[in-house]
């Protein structure tokens, strides 16, 4: 008789605290009848019309109310809705982040003592209801549009009417009924046990294997690729990367909040199928995405944004990382797994799953790895990227920023290559060409307005090793004087800008995000260049397009080679160095 063979192996996902459930405890309002009602617009665009239209219905019904219309984008907005309203209508919040991002102001504002409903589309409201439970207001009242008729019909105020129509009995209910025993005294949310290890029994160890990945998939611990089982050992033998305590917290990952501790990254490494001496770069890129709370966006719209993880200094080569041909691609064991570990970390520590809370309609770019690949040190002509950054020559660093995948902003090509005979002043002149197209964001900008085309950028410039020697003899010694020849050559005259253009970097001075919200800051100018930008706009001024440290240039690639640049806001960024290896010389 064959032995059965099993399987025991550790569960990758993060532990979720749950905090203490609190009622509504705001009554709702009797009656509508000459109150200030608040319609609350998130910004995102064609919700804008929807709540016109619903401030229409309102007044036609209720005249002696007072009802105003906020964008909530702003600080000054926002304090006037926390002062001024007797009850509020939030809306409408439309994708992954929508739904859950958005839920937080309508709790928070709920907390301040003001009774509200939110209004999301029904693709949405599970990512709501699931973000009210995990901030504590299970009983959260939410209105559902039905997707096939809110979309489509957002375009205008007149399309978008029988929308509100058809749903402004219900938002009005939600405003007035009288609350339930439920919703004042909701039942505390179980704190879901998870077993340490899941076991797997099966005849033949292919069977087991198979039983394993079928099992992992089902509760949407993979990726739909083949993983590899974390067993103890294994997870051990993972850990012999890192000095650093299995038990230590690195953070709670988003949306979550699961708790990433080393020995949960090391388990998700495992089944990436990385080596013990990747685990040090690994933990380094999940504390970039648990420090900086921007990186959210990526993780849940429905855009096909992604993610470029840049290993930087000497660690690169002693782990046999690929910045050369097909540094993007597949056949790199290390560049392949470090990023797949970061997915597989997103998706169990952060509790990321396709159609819940990870809502890309269409999917992500290098899904399964992400954009993976390190700089190129041995044919770079100037200083490394992390010198750039005041690190030491002998520190190893990652970068992981978040990068728009097509379209306007997405990736573009600059010369290299074969086929093509090119010039570098020529692919110069056109990355400033592009960098200038930021020019754009001055006129789409409109106070609180959720307008992808109105966000200030980065922009990520990756140089293949030939172009960077070609620059450094047409004179730029140095990464930093190709930035600075960027930023110069991209400023805009003030006698060239538009009234249109004028007036919305005016706005964008006098913009405040609101201090509970994480989107809006995309908008926002840092406020050390604000004399700056201020001093510019005058006659004779020079408007800068783009911030400095928002050029991002590294030289990665072959020769030949092809350069390429790829944007995203200027938020979800970070640089962290590598520290705790084992295995190593560099990362200690």
């Amino acid at each position: 008789m064959n032995k059965r063979v099993s399987f025991v192996c550790r569960n990758p996902q993060g532990v979720i605290e749950f905090p203490a459930a609190s009622g509504l405890v705001n009554p709702r309002v009797k009656d509508l009848a000459g109150k200030r009602i608040a319609v609350i617009w998130d910004g995102k665009k064609g919700g804008d019309n929807f709540c016109i239209a619903v401030e229409e219905l309102l007044k036609e019904r209720y005249p002696t109310a007072t009802i105003f219309r906020l964008v909530w984008g702003d600080a000054g907005a926002a304090e006037k809705a926390r002062r001024e309203m007797d009850t509020f209508i939030y809306g409408v919040g439309d994708n992954g982040m929508g739904g859950w991002i958005q839920c937080r102001q309508v709790v928070a504002l709920e907390k301040l003592g003001k009774p509200g409903v939110f209004v999301v589309g029904d693709n949405a409201t599970h990512t709501a209801r699931m973000s009210a439970e995990d901030a504590g207001m299970p009983a959260l009242r939410i209105v559902s549009l039905p997707s096939i008729d809110y979309y489509p019909n957002r375009l205008t105020v007149e399309r978008i009417r029988p929308v509100a129509e058809a749903s402004i009995g219900r938002i009005i209910d939600a405003l007035t009924r009288p609350l339930a025993a439920e919703e004042r005294n909701p039942e505390l949310k179980a704190q879901k046990k998870t077993a340490r290890t899941v076991r797997v029994t099966a005849e033949s160890y292919e069977s087991a294997l198979e039983s394993f990945n079928q099992l992992y998939l089902d509760r949407h611990w993979g990726d739909g690729l083949p993983l590899i089982p974390p067993t103890g050992q294994a997870v051990r033998c993972m850990l012999t990367g890192t000095g650093r305590s299995p038990d230590e917290v690195i953070g709670r990952v988003p949306y979550r909040n699961g708790i990433a501790t080393v020995e949960k990254i090391a388990v998700n490494a495992v089944m990436a199928g990385a080596k013990p001496e990747y685990l040090p770069v690994v933990i380094a890129a999940m504390e970039c995405l648990v420090e900086e709370n921007t990186y959210t966006h990526m993780m849940s719209s429905e855009g096909s944004f992604t993610l470029i993880i840049m290993v930087s200094g000497p660690i690169a080569r002693e782990i046999d990382m690929n910045s050369g041909v097909g540094l993007l691609g597949h056949g790199w064991r290390a560049n392949n797994t470090i990023g797949r570990a970061v997915r597989l970390s997103l998706i169990n520590l952060g509790h990321l799953w396709p159609g819940e809370i990870d809502m890309a309609l269409i999917g992500r770019p290098s899904p399964h790895t992400f954009y993976t690949f390190a700089e190129n040190m041995e044919e770079s002509p100037w200083e490394t990227f992390n010198d750039g950054l005041g690190y030491q020559p002998e520190d190893s660093c990652v970068t992981v920023s978040t990068v728009t995948s097509g379209g306007g902003t997405g990736t573009r090509i600059y010369g290299g290559g074969v086929v093509e005979p090119w010039d570098a002043e020529q692919v110069l002149e056109g990355i400033v060409k592009d960098v200038a197209a930021d020019r754009g964001t001055f006129g789409q900008y409109r106070l609180g307005v959720a307008n992808p085309a109105a966000h200030l950028r980065k922009h990520i410039i990756v140089i293949h090793p030939e172009f960077a020697i070609m620059l450094k003899r047409l004179g730029y010694e140095s990464k930093r004087s190709l930035r600075d020849h960027i930023y110069e050559s991209t400023k805009v005259a003030y006698e060239d800008l538009s009234a249109q253009e004028i007036r919305g970097i005016n706005d964008r001075i006098n913009t405040t995000p609101p201090d509970i919200d994480i989107f809006y800051p995309h908008d926002a100018i840092p406020k050390d260049r604000l004399p700056l930008i201020k001093a510019s706009l005058r006659p004779g001024g020079m408007v800068p397009v783009v911030n400095p440290e928002d050029i991002h240039i590294v030289v990665s690639g072959s020769i030949p080679g092809y350069s390429f640049g790829m944007s995203y806001f200027r938020t979800a960024h970070k640089t962290k160095k590598i520290t705790g290896a084992i295995l190593t010389k560099s990362g200690r």
